[in-house]
């Protein structure tokens, strides 16, 4: 735990910066990755669907 508040009240306001903008390009790119993979899992669904009669 103190590891956490050390993180918390460190004076090293560039790095917390860095971190920030890096967790923010992984949520970005993360969540675009997915909503790819959502939109091609439904499109075969649909299909296989389709060829049930």
């Amino acid at each position: 735990m103190s590891r956490w508040k050390q993180f918390l009240t460190a004076d090293d306001g560039p790095t917390t910066v860095e971190y920030g903008i890096i967790l923010g390009l992984i949520i970005v790119v993360s969540v675009t990755t997915l909503g790819g993979f959502g939109t091609g899992i439904h499109n075969i669904y649909v299909i296989i669907s389709g060829a049930l009669p």
